[in-house]
């Protein structure tokens, strides 16, 4: 059932809190297992693809993170307006990745994306904002 894929995907994205990888693969194979063979929504199914991106960022495995956040990204950039803050997530997300590979103008390109749709979609002090401008300065040091 859907519902349970998603809270699979949800309990894998606890262990990938506390850095308990091996646990959050394995939920995040379950929700997808699931997605892939059901009718879900194509949304939950994003989350799971950029949930597993997000993992396997933290776990330093950057080529497999950066198709997850892709497959997450072409899904939500089909379903949901330019300017939707669940895309600044994935553009956050990119661009840390993209950091770390020292890969610095992609780096910067999708850090901006992200604070362009939060400044005009969140209140000033949100902490998504907040998280995309530190990602920022992160950036700007290393180029």
């Amino acid at each position: 059932h859907p519902n349970v894929a998603f809270a699979f995907s949800n309990v894998g994205d606890v262990h990938r809190l506390i850095s308990n990888y091996e646990n959050a693969l394995a939920f995040h194979q379950k929700a997808l297992n699931i997605q892939e063979n059901v009718q879900c929504n194509p949304m939950e199914c994003a989350t799971t693809y950029i949930n597993l991106g997000e993992t396997y960022r933290e776990m330093k495995d950057y080529s497999t993170a950066l198709r997850y956040f892709e497959k997450g990204l072409e899904i939500r950039e089909k379903k949901l307006p330019k300017n939707h803050p669940d895309l600044a997530v994935v553009y956050n997300n990119m661009a840390k990745l993209y950091l770390a590979t020292r890969k610095y103008s992609m780096a910067m390109k999708n850090v901006q994306q992200a604070i362009d749709i939060a400044q005009e979609k969140l209140p000033s002090t949100h902490p998504h904002l907040l998280e995309y401008k530190e990602t920022f300065e992160q950036i700007r040091k290393e180029m």
